[in-house]
């Protein structure tokens, strides 16, 4: 059980990772800059959970 909590975690970083990264390229050359700013809010928010997430699931006992 432990693996698999290791391994959704790791996907759910990496995905939001990518959702923040495509963010910046849409801020930056493609989108309207308010379009964007909403992306990359919600890719910061989701990153900040997981990384919540993976601080409560390493000190669990």
């Amino acid at each position: 059980m432990a693996q698999l909590r290791r391994v959704s975690l790791g996907f759910a970083i990496a995905a939001s990772i990518i959702a923040f990264i495509s963010g910046v390229i849409l801020f930056f050359v493609i989108e309207p800059p308010f379009l964007a700013s909403i992306f990359l809010a919600s890719a910061s928010s989701a990153i900040a959970c997981f990384v919540l997430a993976g601080i409560v699931g390493y000190f669990e006992v």
